[in-house]
């Protein structure tokens, strides 16, 4: 175990600003970042925090064909807002376990992690994808333990990171060099210690729907989503082992579409470019466009970058640290599926700014928000705000976000990233922005720019206070840090040791049932409590 730093002496300086009047339609205004170790003037006063007691009504609808988990998917949800109503409080300590992996394989971007159900005894297993297989954990009263790593058909090099785990315990994974949805599972099942197994490999035909990629999502009636290559949405019934329809995203314009998306109770779909929002409603026979909505992902200064840039390129532009790579985060759902929004992460300079899109028809009222860069011009009627926000900022050492927002309720938190491999002085910043129904407009509550959570944010409840967790890298040294998420004020610290096998490349850190954080580093599993 690791134990606890001095979390007291360390208290981050909670972010203070004035919220003046609105800089672009339902937004609050907001100023560039202090420089580094600059105390801003002024505090905001808090929003107040949901509290346990509410959590239950702040989280996203369960879909009842996803395992009975606290995380069966990527980001907690089908909304992907990579919140729960159980966590650790206050973080204390850590385990640190090697992760499994296929031997002599290099070092490889840290997978996602999801929990199956738990066995009968109680523990839970907890379930990875590092780049050439599946592995499978344990969360016991003794502590996190390692159970079984299953090779796939995979190439070392490919990040199959799509994961899931389905309500019959079966994880829903890729392997990218075959083209196929894999399915895996215990040997035998309702041992905790049994090995994995190949259950089914479901085939999809590259030549007509594109190859996969590292993205798939569960509807609500239990149809496997996935976007691959092409542009292109597949739907697979993973009971028949077959692709059942396929829908061609717009892309007629230089679209192209790499991130993941989340899917509402009703069917719809939410996917973004980098020069538009889409959604596509699944009927559960075929695919319908719901709507397009146009909004430059890249923002001003990038007229030069080809508008059909590779993925390939795109790839290494984001690797690098380079502006003009666009969104780079999973859409985010709040509120109700006819006027709830969902938020994504433009990649625009100086600042990033959070973007909300109306999930339905906009208010018949609304009318478009003026465009905050481009004098005289107006947004989508479909954009429903676009805030600056104070720590996401690709220039200097940053990076354009590509860790997504988490959303408790109305309440978004948003991270700086600091790339793939952050150096001992990485850009901070943490902030919360919300949503105000009401008033339809985004707002400051705070931002801490002390903080570094280089993956997904994640948000939990304890004992009537909720709080933001993730880890970072402080000089030569990874911590593991907890928020308040009323104050954005530091509640708990523990050091992670200098080792880059725990540091989190921008990845989300899972809850388990038992209210502990799994989360993969570079060659580790962490858990936290």
């Amino acid at each position: 175990m690791i134990g606890r730093g001095n979390q007291l002496a360390r208290r981050a300086v909670t972010m203070a600003l004035c919220l003046a009047a609105a800089a672009c339609g339902g937004d609050d205004s907001s100023p560039a970042p202090p420089a580094s170790g600059t105390a801003p003037s002024a505090t905001p006063t808090p929003s107040p925090s949901p509290t346990a007691s509410s959590a239950t009504s702040s989280l996203a609808p369960r879909n009842p064909f996803l395992a009975a988990s606290n995380w069966p998917i990527f980001h907690a949800n089908t909304y992907s807002t990579a919140s729960s109503s159980t966590g650790p409080g206050a973080v204390e300590e850590a385990q640190v376990v090697g992760a499994l992996t296929q031997p002599l394989a290099p070092a490889y971007v840290s997978p996602w992690t999801v929990f199956g159900p738990r066995y009968a005894d109680g523990s839970q297993p907890v379930i990875t994808t590092p780049n050439n297989g599946v592995a499978k954990y344990l969360v016991t009263q003794a502590g996190l333990q390692p159970v079984d790593f299953l090779p796939l058909e995979r190439d070392v090099a490919d990040f199959d990171w799509a994961l899931l785990v389905r309500a019959n315990g079966e994880a829903v994974v890729t392997e990218k060099r075959g083209n196929n949805i894999v399915l895996v599972g215990d040997a035998q099942p309702g041992d905790p210690r049994s090995p994995l197994a190949v259950k089914r490999r479901i085939s999809v035909d590259p030549a007509v729907h594109g190859r996969l990629l590292a993205h798939h999502s569960l509807a609500f009636d239990g149809t496997l989503i996935v976007l691959t290559d092409a542009n292109r949405l597949i739907a697979v019934d993973l009971d028949a082992g077959r692709v059942i329809a396929g829908f061609d995203l717009p892309s007629d314009s230089g679209a192209s579409f790499q991130n993941s998306f989340p899917i509402d109770e009703t069917g719809r779909i939410f996917v973004a470019a980098q020069n538009l929002a889409v959604a596509v409603d699944w009927t559960g026979t075929g695919f319908r466009l719901g709507w397009t909505a146009p909004y430059d992902m890249r923002g001003p200064g990038c007229e030069n970058v080809p508008p059909d840039r590779s993925r390939e390129e795109e790839a290494r532009a984001v690797a690098l640290g380079l502006p003009c790579t666009g969104t780079g985060t999973t859409p985010t759902l709040l509120g109700s599926p006819e006027s709830g929004i969902f938020v994504i992460v433009d990649g625009h300079q100086p600042q990033n700014n959070l973007v909300a899109f109306w999930r339905g028809e906009p208010p018949a009222d609304w009318t478009p928000l003026p465009d905050p860069v481009r004098p005289g011009r107006f947004l989508d009627r479909r954009v429903a705000g676009v805030f600056a926000l104070p720590y996401s900022t690709p220039d200097g050492e940053g990076f354009t976000a590509q860790n997504s927002p988490a959303a408790f309720g109305n309440a978004v938190v948003i991270a700086q990233w600091a790339g793939f491999s952050p150096d001992a002085t990485p850009p901070t910043g943490v902030q919360r922005v919300d949503w105000l129904p009401g008033q339809r407009r985004l707002s400051l509550v705070w931002a801490n720019p002390s903080i570094l959570f280089n993956g997904v944010p994640t948000i939990a409840c304890r004992s009537g206070t909720c709080a933001v967790y993730g880890m970072g890298r402080y000089g030569d040294r990874y911590a593991y840090t907890s928020l308040d998420l009323a104050t954005g004020a530091e509640t708990g610290r523990i050091n992670l040791g200098a080792s880059d096998d725990v540091l989190d490349q921008g990845n989300n850190h899972a809850i388990a049932d038992d209210g502990s954080i799994i989360y993969a580093g570079r060659r580790a599993l962490v858990r936290v409590r």
